[in-house]
């Protein structure tokens, strides 16, 4: 592979690259310390950081010290900040200290020892208050795959509570919840002993108590005022409302009320003719257009195709999801041309990720379609940044049996935790298979 390729590759976190280094790992060792340096995942929020398949790059080489130095340098100049980078850094080096590597757990402790200091000495909110809170509990989690560890870090942040009131178990349910049953059952027997442990301890047994009212207080059929909340509401819990809201919307004259009318059906579809939405969507105000174009990408109707590709040469980006929306058969072989040519991007610049999740939408069984554009699978594999839609494309050419033997073989080091788990079960199946 060249390194364009490779680089493609870490990018997008596909299994080849692991599977490349493996097989000749100096040829690559700049880009894998390129790789190193930054959080590479697309949506970490969904998708998690990419230090489960960085390490396994950096496992190929034998002396792996200028990866960790690396890595330790760029957490220690880490700020707290809303990014994803502190995650990915202090991810790769709890896999290095789990290897027994004692200088990376101590770069996590010097980094734990700096942040809890600055949150003792917070006086009040702010947001780098916050951001603190939340990068000392990264930090935390890193370091609590030891037992001892975390009991540490549970005794410290029980002194917090009890120093200060700033502080409750709502700022570090993460680290709670991530923990093992068996440590916190273990820390609690504890608890007894020590002022500390007991604070953490009750803080929680509060959060819980207050989860749990929360819940039962909760009002489950609440209907959201306006706007994607309120369509998303129709969409999945009231569909036999949204006829009511379609009439809300037909009778407003206004162009801005008529706009805001429309966003009830931004995710649910309007349940009508779709002829005066139509008619909205060639509109002087633009609210109003913009409001009904995108009422019309949630609408299958032959009056919406006809519109689209009526359209689609002066509003290309904005006919697209329309066209998709309403997918005919003969629309493959342009869909797999512009689907191969769209430039992908993290800025998402050509909104190639809302297409790819259009295009998706497409084998779900209440878009009714009976051949779905199966030839984009491939291109979508290869192209997309969001390892959380790869997954959902590999499940779908597994279904089409799509997958080649060297594909299932990268599918092993993806980069996306369920898509390891979905080829390891493959060829536990195959293996049960020829065994039987």
């Amino acid at each position: 592979m060249t390194k364009k390729q490779i680089k493609h590759a870490f990018q997008r976190g596909l299994g080849r690259g692991i599977l490349a280094v493996q097989e000749n790992p100096e040829p690559y060792k700049d880009l894998v310390l390129w790789a190193c340096g930054k959080n590479l995942s697309f949506d970490t929020q969904c998708e998690g950081t990419r230090a489960w398949y960085d390490y396994q790059l950096i496992s190929c080489f034998s002396n792996r010290t200028e990866f960790r130095d690396l890595i330790a340098s760029k957490l220690r100049k880490k700020k707290p900040d809303s990014g994803w980078d502190f995650l990915h850094f202090s991810e790769l080096l709890m896999f290095f200290a789990e290897d027994g590597d004692q200088t990376a757990e101590d770069v996590l402790w010097e980094k734990y020892e700096d942040l809890l200091f600055r949150l003792k000495n917070y006086k009040k909110a702010s947001w780098i208050k916050r951001r603190t809170i939340e990068c000392f509990e990264t930090v935390s989690i890193a370091l609590s795959w030891e037992k001892e560890n975390y009991f540490k870090i549970a005794e410290d942040i029980g002194g917090l509570f009890l120093e200060s009131n700033q502080y409750d178990a709502w700022d570090f349910e993460w680290l709670h919840d991530s923990r093992p049953r068996g440590f916190n059952s273990e820390l609690k027997r504890k608890s007894e002993f020590s002022r500390e442990l007991s604070a953490f301890f009750s803080s929680f047994d509060d959060l819980k108590r207050e989860q749990k009212n929360r819940s039962a207080n909760r009002i489950e059929n609440q209907i959201p005022e306006g706007g994607r909340p309120l369509s998303v509401y129709l969409k999945r819990k009231a569909p036999e409302l949204a006829t009511a809201y379609a009439e809300i919307y037909l009778s407003q004259k206004n162009p801005e009320a008529r706009a805001a009318a429309l966003e009830a059906f931004s995710v649910c579809p309007y349940p009508m003719d779709p002829a005066p939405v139509l008619i909205d969507a060639e509109s002087e105000c633009h609210m109003l257009r913009t409001a009904a174009i995108e009422a019309l990408s949630e609408i299958k109707n032959p009056k919406v195709r006809e519109f689209a590709w009526g359209n689609i040469e002066d509003s290309f980006d904005e006919m697209l999801p329309l066209v998709i929306k309403n997918y005919n058969p003969e629309d493959e072989t342009f869909l797999q041309k512009y689907i191969s040519e769209l430039r992908v991007d993290y800025a998402c610049t050509t909104g190639w990720h809302g297409l790819h999740m259009d295009i998706l939408d497409l084998f779900d069984k209440d878009a009714e379609i009976i051949k779905p554009p199966k030839s984009l699978l491939p291109i979508l594999y290869e192209s997309t940044l969001c390892s959380f839609c790869r997954e959902n494309i590999v499940r779908l050419m597994g279904k089409y049996r799509m997958i080649s033997d060297s594909m299932w073989k990268e599918l092993l080091f993806d980069s996306n935790d369920d898509i390891r788990a979905f080829a390891n079960a493959h060829f536990r199946r195959s293996i049960s298979f020829v065994n039987k």
